[in-house]
This record gives C-alpha cells, structure tokens and sequence, in this order.
C-alpha cells in the first residue's frame, strides 16, 4: 500500500515523460506562436516553422515550467518582430519578445532572430527573464530593441538562477528613451553565465550590465559598446552578500577609438544604494583599449580584481600613460592581484598593485611578438 502511494505521489508531481511537440507554421496545427503557447502544457516542445516576413507583434509570456520554444530549422533562425507593440509589462502583458515569468522554470528559447521591442519606458526586450530559474536562452540574433535581454530576481537567492545565454548574437540594442538605461544585456538575479556569445555596439548603454549575485563570461567577444563594455553593479539581497563574484575567462573585449561615452571597459562595484562584495577574475582573455581611461574600476571597498594569463593592450594606437586599475596607490596590493600577464607599453607607468610575473611590452610591441623585458622582476 505505502508502494502504490509513493508511486502516485511520484506520478502526481513529475513532469510528463513524453513532451509533446507542438508545430507551429504555415500547414501546421498552429498558425502562430502565441497559440501553441495558449495550448502548451508544462514540458512541451513549440516547434516554429519559417514563414515569409516571420511573425510580427509576437508577444509571448511563459508562464508553465519546463517550455521549449525552439525553431523548427536549427540551422535557420526564425524572426519573430515585435514592431509596433507596446511591451508595457502591465499585467499579463510581457514587457519582451518571449518571457518566461515566475512559474516558467527550466524555459528554452533557441533558434530565433528577435527585433523590434520598445515600450514607453525604453526598456521592452528580445528576452526577459523575471525571476524563473534554469532558463536558457540559445542561438538567437537579438537586436534593435530598446534591450537585448534582461533578467531579474526578487532579491533572494531564489529566483533566477542558473540563466544560461549560449551562442547568441546580441548587438544594436538601446533607444533615445531614457538613453543609456538600456542595454544590450542588463540582468540580474542569483546567477548567469554567458557562452560563447557575441555582444557588441550598444546604441546608448553598456554591452553587458548586470546586477546578478553571480555571473560568468565565457568564450565571448565583446566590443564596440557605446559605453563601458561591462559594468557589474549593485542590487540589495543580490550583490551586497560576500560571494558576489565575476569570472570573465577565455574571452575577447575590446573598446572602440571612437566610444564617446564612458571609455572605461570594465567596472565592478556599484552605482546605486547597495554595494558589491566580491572578486572579480579575469583569466585568459585579450582586452583592447586605446584609452587612459582605467581598464577596471573598482569602487567599493569589497571589491578586488585577479588578473591571470591576460593580455591587455592598445590595439596598436601607440597609447601612453594608461592606468590598469583605478584604486589608491596604497590599496593596490591587495586589490589588484594575479600573475603571468602581458602588458602593453602603454601601461609603462601605470600601478600594477600585487600582480606577478607580469611582462611590459616595449612602445608600439604588439603581444606576438618576443618577450625582451621585464619590469621590477615581474
């Protein structure tokens, strides 16, 4: 008896074993995406077809765990256009493209191309993210929108967790609406990681903001942002505990000669009412600026940056006096730490607080050629 009622229990809760797919399309059981929403149940698949001129005004708002809604050709994105809809956010309306509200846990989007989503408040999305966990969102072109993707929690470590953004194009985002409040990426929450992602040319914010507790960048290019490149701030109940870390790894980010807003490219701390406590690592990656304008900023007295196996350099503009890490002199050593870096020669005179092994290039060397010189035994 207690065999039966474990295994009703087990039944009761589970997610189906058999997804149904749902196809969506011209000669499909559903001609648009919000149908087969309507219809979906929790664990089925919303196979989208291809169709001349896509979908316009889509609006869909998830709401049912463990939704995929995938394009139907893995090697051809799907448009879905956003165009004269008003993403208001305003009950049951989503504020983006495709949402996955709370509820939505375990959401897939994957194969489309998303355009096209503005609101009065300048923030409608490709994709929102608002406070469901394990979504991932993958193979999508997200672009022209008042943002790329944005995402947020509850301030508990709760609720959007574990956001995975995998092989995306992510670029163009922004609007003269409260300019440079939207982003290619704004997120926030408990976790996201970033994969093997292209972001670049915000109209008017930061590539990637992000407020989230914990965040990963991985295999990413990064360039051309309107302003900073990556900016990790502050939120309350998020970043404001210890453990509030960056990892930035295996990745490429490099600021334009011609940016004319903040030609920083990487700040970790805040700029709000809470604070950030955490470390931020930047390992294996390439960073490009041609500016004097400090390669990260740390601005809270919680914050401190490892730098390991990196090369940061001018990009070739022959640049001097460049500043690696903007803190006091005195609060170097034990803010900025790390080893086996290479420096270009622009960053001849700059601090280099605790770092290691760090190698100087000569003026004008570029990072393929030769090492011929250390500094003070680094």
């Amino acid at each position: 008896m207690r065999r039966l009622a474990l295994f009703a229990f087990l039944v009761a809760g589970a997610t189906p074993l058999f997804a149904a797919e749902l196809q969506v399309g011209p000669g499909q059981t559903y001609a648009d995406p919000a149908a087969a929403l309507k219809a979906a149940k929790a664990g089925d698949v919303i196979v989208v077809h291809a169709r001349p001129g896509g979908y316009g005004k889509v609006a869909l708002n998830v709401t049912k765990p463990k939704i995929t809604i995938r394009a139907a050709d893995e090697s051809k994105r799907v448009h879905l256009d956003g165009d004269g809809y008003d993403y208001s956010g305003r009950g049951p309306v989503p504020r983006a493209i495709v949402q996955f509200s709370p509820g939505a846990d375990g959401g897939v989007i994957e194969g489309f191309e998303l355009t096209g989503a503005h609101n009065e408040s300048g923030n409608g999305a490709g994709v929102r993210i608002n406070q469901a966990n394990d979504v991932a969102v993958r193979n999508c072109d997200i672009h022209d929108c008042d943002m790329g993707i944005m995402s947020n929690g509850n301030g508990t470590d709760a609720t959007a967790k574990n956001q995975r953004i995998e092989a995306c194009v992510i670029h163009a985002n922004g609007t003269k609406v409260n300019a440079g409040y939207n982003h290619n990426l704004y997120l926030g929450g408990t976790s996201a990681t970033l994969l093997r992602c292209e972001i670049y040319g915000s109209l008017t914010g930061h590539n990637l903001k992000s407020r989230a507790h914990l965040i990963e960048v991985r295999e990413c290019f990064i360039h051309d942002s309107a302003n900073r490149e990556i900016d990790l701030v502050d939120d309350k109940g998020d970043t404001d505990r210890p453990g509030s870390d960056a990892l930035i790894v295996d990745s490429r980010i490099v600021k334009s000669p011609t940016c004319a807003g903040n030609r920083g490219v990487i700040h970790f701390g805040k700029d709000g009412k809470s604070t950030r406590d955490g470390t931020l690592t930047i390992r294996d990656c390439e960073i490009v600026t041609p500016f004097v304008t400090p390669v990260i900023t740390l601005d809270t007295p919680q914050t401190m940056a490892v730098l390991e196996h990196d090369t940061i350099w001018e990009g070739g503009h022959r640049q001097s006096n460049q500043v690696l890490l903007a803190a006091t002199e005195a609060d170097l050593p034990h803010r900025l730490t790390g080893s086996d870096n290479w420096l270009g020669g622009g960053f001849a005179h700059s601090p280099l607080g605790g770092l290691t092994h760090t190698y100087i290039a000569n003026a004008g060397e570029k990072p393929a050629t030769q090492p011929s010189r250390t500094i003070g035994g680094r």
